[in-house]
């Protein structure tokens, strides 16, 4: 049983990850309303640990990786900005991006505060830009779905994740023999897909457990 257990995991380990494309420089990824936001307190801290700069042309967004280039186009105006996502945010229904003061003006958004905006994919670096080394500052997550005292639906399991697109990680627990199954190196843009995805499969997000991961760059 042992040596089946072993031959199993290994077969665990040798297939090949899935990797969902991301989408290329020149490519809209967004529409939606932009704003701008500032702070009254000096050498206030951006989400990856750069002091806030409101001269910059910087910007907040929900998931795309720090440091990633985007431009953002005034649909209301035929103005726009290249700005580099340093925040998180906004945190208002219906908006997509928050702008620095300066950014907002180049935009032409800053005296009427909002406006209907394209965001255009400039860059996106391998590695995001922080200062930090948590969930989602690393741009990357795992997901705990489960331990199975059975190797059998483990097997099953992990071969219904990979089938549905994921990657699955499993590991054996020592003194035990159950199988942990977790979904590795989960990029921050996937994070709301993934979870959606293991609801259709039958796993609620209740019952999952996010946890940090390593950038795997580093």
């Amino acid at each position: 049983m042992k040596r089946a257990i072993v031959i199993m995991v290994c077969l665990f380990f040798l297939v090949p990850l899935f990797a969902e494309a991301e989408a290329q420089p020149g490519s809209v990824i967004e529409k939606g309303i932009a704003s701008w936001y500032t702070s009254d307190k000096s050498e206030s801290l951006t989400a990856n640990g750069e002091i806030f700069d409101p001269s910059s042309l910087s910007a907040a967004h929900k998931s795309l990786k720090f440091g990633t280039l985007v431009r953002v186009t005034n649909l209301d105006k035929e103005k726009s900005v290249d700005v580099r996502i340093n925040d998180r945010g906004p945190f208002v229904e219906g908006r997509i991006i928050d702008l620095t003061p300066a950014a907002a003006k180049q935009a032409g958004l800053l005296d009427s505060g909002i406006a209907n905006v394209t965001l255009t994919l400039i860059f996106a670096p391998d590695v995001p830009e922080s200062k930090y080394n948590r969930a989602g500052d690393t741009g990357w997550y795992q997901i705990q779905v489960g331990a199975y005292s059975s190797l059998l639906t483990a097997y099953s399991q992990y071969d219904r994740l990979l089938n549905a697109g994921l990657r699955p990680y499993a590991q054996v627990l020592p003194d035990t023999n159950a199988v942990r199954l977790t979904l590795r190196w989960i990029p921050a843009y996937q994070l709301d897909k993934t979870v959606k995805v293991l609801s259709a499969l039958g796993f609620a997000e209740k019952d999952t457990l996010k946890k940090s991961e390593a950038n795997p760059y580093k």
